[in-house]
């Protein structure tokens, strides 16, 4: 612990980090379902799934540094984050539910400004929650260390209400899979079903963060600047904003442009997930809900490593390890089957193959990201100290943003791919042929490795100084005194 600060109690961090279970579904969900779903069982065409999904996260990264900024600059009784958080819960629900409820017969032209508009309205209102409950987290503690511990418990929360939820659907696939005379992954009333169940647990978890928290908002920090109150911001002021931090902290600059490129990587690996496990590896649901139920052990593992590495060898040291060791990982199979040196997808090494190199995969990148998050904490001080404005709300939205725009770029090069693979309208598993799934294959690997090397480029450019967060730190709690 850093000189001049006590740990947080566990039930802080647990009630801070508790929330993201509904950012995590809907990660989970719009990560590794959406395109499958709108695609497979929907009927949409790929490249047009895959444009709906980059523009609605195009549209949501805009508003994510508005939300950000306002937050930032709002005065209430009930402080500056948790109005935002109480009033996202009834819209989260909502929207998030009817996106998987498309209208029966609707046109590709129908179903695409469908998952637009439904898109658009869950990332936005998600986008109230998030970007003011993560803000909490430098107010709630300025300690080094305490900083990467509240980001690995938001990230612990995150993955497994994905999790959790990506398992109980796999669970209701194969029951219904059992019972029915059709693979349930196919059948609309599915998602229907995720949909109603991910919506209740998305509140309540929003819910519980926000009562959970309610009790820190005298101690939490309200805004000076007079000219900020209200509902005055504009958003050239907010764009200003933006621009100013990114211009008086280098690392913030870093790390916004390795987001950016990781995030592309990212994005177009889960999107094509679903599509590898039907088909590229013929995964049966039951397979599919074992490899679920063992990733259960990755976000234990990333809570457990994220600050004793952090400790021992620095966050940029540990996030460019974890990520490069992810590339490895998420690639290497695909290109073992390109190559022809696996056994065929009958054999019981496949599943075996996939499940460690996925739960291996994700363990890793848990680390590297929280390694990350918390490198964009330690820039708030960074800012605080040339501008004399605290904007977390802003810092972290404007990474937000970049994050987004290139999720999104993933998801639309997934849809290309598919498209230029000449990808089969109801493709069935083990009927899709050899070519079509080597040339998705090819792609996946040249596209994710390029993507993932040009981030830890940038990563490694951090200049990370635990000496200099401490310094600034005194540096501003003398500036009081002194004033």
């Amino acid at each position: 612990m850093s000189d001049g600060y006590t740990a947080l109690p566990f039930s802080t961090k647990f009630l801070y980090g508790f929330g993201s279970i509904a950012y995590g579904i809907k990660d989970n969900a719009f990560a590794y379902f959406l395109l499958f779903v709108y695609v497979q069982v929907f009927g949409l065409a790929p490249d047009l799934a895959g444009l709906a999904i980059l523009v609605m996260l195009i549209f949501d990264a805009f508003s994510d540094p508005l939300i950000g900024y306002i937050s930032d600059n709002t005065q209430s009784r009930w402080g500056r984050r948790h109005p935002f958080i109480y009033g996202s819960i009834i819209p989260v629900a909502l929207t998030f539910f009817l996106i998987w409820d498309p209208p029966t017969g609707a046109s590709d032209q129908g179903l695409f400004w469908y998952l637009l508009v439904m898109g658009i309205g869950i990332r936005t209102a998600i986008t109230l929650y998030e970007i003011p409950s993560t803000a909490l987290g430098p107010e709630l503690t300025q300690d080094y260390v305490e900083r990467s511990s509240l980001i690995a418990f938001r990230q612990w929360f995150g993955w497994w209400g994905g999790l959790t939820m990506w398992n109980l659907l796999w669970v209701f696939v194969v029951y219904s899979s059992m019972n029915g005379t059709e693979d349930a992954r196919y059948n609309a009333d599915t998602w229907v079903v995720y949909g109603i169940a991910c919506s209740i647990v998305m509140a309540i978890a929003i819910l519980v963060t926000g009562i959970g928290t309610h009790k820190h908002i005298p101690q939490l920090h309200i805004p000076k600047d007079e000219r900020l109150k209200g509902s005055r911001q504009k958003i050239g002021t907010v764009v200003n904003d933006i621009w100013l931090t990114l211009n008086v902290s280098r690392n913030y600059r870093i790390l916004f442009i390795a987001y950016i490129v990781c995030k592309a990587a990212s994005g177009l690996f889960t999107n094509l997930t679903l599509f590898y496990y039907s088909y590229y590896w013929e995964l049966a649901p039951v397979d599919i809900l074992t490899i679920g139920l063992t990733l259960f052990l990755a976000p234990v593992l990333g809570l457990k490593l994220t600050p004793t590495c952090s400790r021992l060898f620095g966050k940029r040291n540990t996030a460019i390890s974890f990520f490069a060791a992810a590339m490895v990982l998420e690639n290497a199979l695909i290109l073992l089957r390109v190559l022809d040196l696996l056994p065929s997808n009958e054999s019981p090494i496949i599943l075996t193959a996939v499940l460690v190199c996925h739960l291996a995969a994700i363990t890793c990148i848990i680390v590297a990201g929280t390694a990350v998050g918390a490198m964009v904490f330690d820039t708030v001080e960074e800012v605080e100290s040339s501008t004399g404005k605290r904007m977390e709300g802003t810092l972290l939205a404007a990474r937000s943003f970049a994050e987004k725009c290139m999720a999104g770029v993933g998801a639309f090069s997934a849809g290309l791919i598919l498209s230029f693979a000449a990808w089969p309208e109801d493709a069935k598993p083990g009927l899709v042929s050899q070519a079509t799934l080597d040339t998705v294959g090819i792609y996946t690997v040249v596209a994710s490795t390029a993507l993932w090397l040009l981030g830890l480029f940038f990563i490694g450019k951090v200049r990370e100084n635990k000496e200099a967060h401490a310094a600034r730190l005194a540096s501003l709690a003398t500036k009081p005194q002194e004033a």
